[in-house]
């Protein structure tokens, strides 16, 4: 969805909204939806029924998710200020949009998914972008490594020797 200038003479706005192709290839990609997420967009998708039957002829089908009260496609000037006027009205203070972007390659770095992974989510063309941005999100992660890291080197120490600590450094075993 992109704004373009209408150049026609027999046009009033000087704007019009145009549905065209993805910025680049790698921007269409899959979002694998949990069970529970389907559901809300099966109930999301009869109440726009509902509406589009209450509208009746004045609704515009353009199969969109979010579509403005006509069916038509929301203008982008519009959404940041619609977002942030319903995260108000459900008492979690001001938000941008792009904040939710943020916050779910948050969560799922909190929650121990791969980096990788979430670079895959977030469309970025790089790793190392997903890297850039979010590092700092994954320090608690290398010190999780390094304690499975230990304890596997360790226990795996201890149950050779029949020792309860590692053998000192420099020791010798006979």
């Amino acid at each position: 969805m992109k704004r373009i200038r209408d150049r026609t003479e027999t046009s009033e706005l000087r704007t019009r909204l145009v549905i065209g192709e993805l910025k680049t290839a790698r921007s269409r990609r899959t979002l694998f939806l949990t069970p529970e997420l389907v559901e809300l967009l099966r109930r999301h998708r009869a109440r726009l029924a509902e509406e589009r039957i209450a509208i009746g002829p004045a609704w515009r089908e353009y199969d969109l998710i979010l579509p403005s009260a006509v069916g038509t496609p929301l203008d982008p000037d519009n959404v940041p200020h619609w977002f942030s006027r319903n995260c108000r009205r459900a008492g979690l203070g001001h938000w941008h949009l792009h904040e939710l972007r943020h916050s779910g390659a948050s969560l799922m770095l909190a929650q121990g998914t791969d980096l990788y992974v979430v670079s895959e989510v977030l469309g970025h063309s790089s790793v190392a972008i997903t890297k850039d941005v979010y590092g700092h999100l994954v320090e608690g992660q290398k010190r999780v490594a390094a304690a499975r890291m230990s304890e596997a080197l360790l226990r795996s120490n201890r149950s050779r020797n029949g020792s309860q600590s590692p053998p000192a450094p420099g020791a010798d075993a006979g």
